[in-house]
This record gives structure tokens, sequence and C-alpha cells, in this order.
């Protein structure tokens, strides 16, 4: 009773992090300062159709997760996004980036996820540009504008990505 207190406890804690993070990054994006990490109009290929574009959507807010091959938490967490693509994806836009393997290598792991959500091959620069992968998954907050509003690392719970998508569409996303 007592771990299952405590695992409720950091689950809660966990995030409340990521959705101040989140309040605190769209705060200071407001106010624009040089060092915000954007991904805005970088190009990257689509893995299914080998056509050009953002990672992100222009009109509602960007969920993206980072996989890399044989990743078994990167599989874990898309089954969530899985979900919350079908109850969310009119208000949220969810894509996942590959990383850290050749493009037949991360399209043979496509076979993890829904051919529903939109799936990219990352390059040096974007990575560098959404301040840098050390851990897979990573899942990253954009904006409209491709603006990096919040970063974590590892695998995110389904309370939390439900708890954040929630926050993302302003309570359109059922809990």
């Amino acid at each position: 009773m007592v771990v299952s207190f405590m695992l409720a406890l950091k689950v809660s804690f966990n995030c409340l992090v990521l959705l101040a993070t989140l309040v605190v990054s769209n705060t200071a994006s407001a106010e624009s300062n040089s060092t915000e990490l954007s991904v805005a109009q970088i190009q990257l290929k689509d893995l299914r159709t080998s056509q050009s574009s953002v990672s992100y959507h222009a009109e509602k807010p960007t969920v993206l997760m980072y996989f890399q091959p044989d990743c078994s938490w990167c599989k874990k967490q898309g089954k969530i996004i899985t979900e919350l693509l079908g109850e969310c994806g009119n208000s949220v836009h969810f894509t996942l980036v590959g990383d850290k393997g050749s493009k037949s290598q991360l399209k043979r792991e496509l076979r993890h996820f829904s051919a529903d959500i939109p799936s990219k091959q990352s390059n040096k620069m974007f990575v560098r540009k959404s301040g840098g992968v050390k851990g897979f998954p990573t899942t990253l907050v954009l904006d409209t504008q491709g603006h990096v509003l919040a970063k974590r690392r590892g695998f995110t719970s389904e309370a939390m990505l439900r708890k954040l998508t929630n926050e993302l569409s302003a309570g359109e996303c059922s809990l």
C-alpha cells in the first residue's frame, strides 16, 4: 500500500512538473527570447511516403515522440499515443520522429505504431534545435509555430499524457 501511494505521488509530481513547464514555457514563448528552442520550418522526410514536411501542426499544439529501433518503452508509449489520437486528434496533433537508425530500420519499427500517426525521420539540425535527445522515448510539446514548450526524457505515463493533452486541448479531451 505504501509503495502504490509513493508511485501515485511520483506520477502526480512528474505531471505537475511537466504542466508547470508548459505554463512557464508558454509565458516565455510570448516574450520570444532568442535562446528558445524551435524546430520551425525544418523539413523532415516522412517515413511512410518520403515527402518532406514540418513536424508540427499550424493550427493545434503538437505532442511529438522521438523513438529509436528496438525501444520497448517507445512501443509502450506509442500505444498510449494511439489511444489519445482517437480521443484528442481534433484538438492536439501527434507525431513520431525516428532517430538513431537507418531509414529502413525506422520504417520497420513503424509496424509497432498506428499508421494514423504521422512519422518522420530526424536529422542533426532538428535534434539540435529541439534541445537534443539523450534517452528514448523523448516527448516534446510544440506550439503552432514549432517552438518547444516542454520536453521530457524517458517514458511518460498514460496518466501524465492524458493530463497533458487535456491541458493542451483546453479541456476538450476527456480524462
